[in-house]
């Protein structure tokens, strides 16, 4: 009894060891999202940056709260309140780049995670490509081993976020 009691002690102890070695070898998450949008740039932004359009494309998004500075300005902060797989995560947010038509960069911030996210508009004649580029580093190093373990679900997240709002630009006049 004592001998197996020790293999199943060791065993999640080197689970554990790999689980937040993950953490440590691989501390932030990168990745990279791009669409393709049948729509001139303008538009695109426009619906993009607008907030009343927020809702239609990020899942679970319930509130948006204003806290400082001015729309479209470098420095301007709020607040979002999303709902998803029955959590509330409340994500604190500073806007770091904006060029009309061009670029929109912020670094949202909640207590697990950080996430400065890039977002990029080009001009192909009668379409717009779309790129979002995502930084994450994890709070802590659970948090950041679990990052390692999370991409694919970001990823589709994102996908799915964009194909959304994809689909509200191509609808727009």
């Amino acid at each position: 009894m004592k001998k197996s009691s020790k293999i199943i002690l060791t065993a999640i102890l080197l689970l554990a060891a790999v689980f937040f070695s993950l953490g440590i070898f691989v501390p932030s998450l990168n990745f990279e999202n791009r669409i393709t949008v049948n729509k001139p740039v303008a538009q695109s932004f426009k619906i993009f940056n607008s907030p009343f359009a927020l809702s239609e494309w990020i899942p679970g998004l319930k509130n948006v709260k204003w806290i400082s500075g001015r729309q479209n300005e470098a420095g301007s902060k709020w607040e979002m309140i999303i709902e998803q797989d029955g959590n509330t995560y409340v994500m604190r947010e500073e806007l770091v780049t904006f060029k009309e038509n061009e670029v929109f960069a912020v670094k949202m911030e909640n207590d697990e995670m950080t996430n400065v996210m890039e977002v990029r508009f080009t001009d192909k004649g009668t379409v717009t490509e779309i790129t979002s580029t995502n930084h994450v580093i994890g709070k802590n190093i659970f948090q950041k081993s679990l990052l390692v373990l999370s991409k694919s679900i970001f990823i589709k997240r994102e996908k799915k976020m964009y194909e959304q709002l994809k689909k509200i630009i191509e609808s727009s006049n």
